[in-house]
């Protein structure tokens, strides 16, 4: 499977879906802990991200990630070199 880069917007998007999350109140800033995300909602965003996009990622890969653009910066960096690979 090919492997897209996806933009802030769509991660915002299924994210939000995912951890069943308003839209409206995700901004890169926002920590997974004040939006209420939960280790079960990662790993759900995860899985919809490797089925939509192709990002195949571990769990263990997001470690340090604090807010929701550290979250998207790594998703997104790890397609970018799937996409070099």
């Amino acid at each position: 499977m090919a492997v897209t880069l996806p933009t802030d917007d769509q991660l915002f998007d299924l994210i939000a879906q995912e951890a069943l999350l308003e839209r409206a109140a995700l901004t890169r800033e926002s920590s997974l802990e004040d939006v209420g995300m939960t280790s079960l909602d990662v790993i759900s965003v995860l899985f919809e991200v490797e089925d939509k996009y192709g990002i195949q990622m571990e769990e263990s890969e997001l470690e340090g990630a604090k807010t929701l653009g550290d979250l998207m910066d790594k998703l997104k960096a790890k397609a970018a070199a799937s996409q070099e690979a």
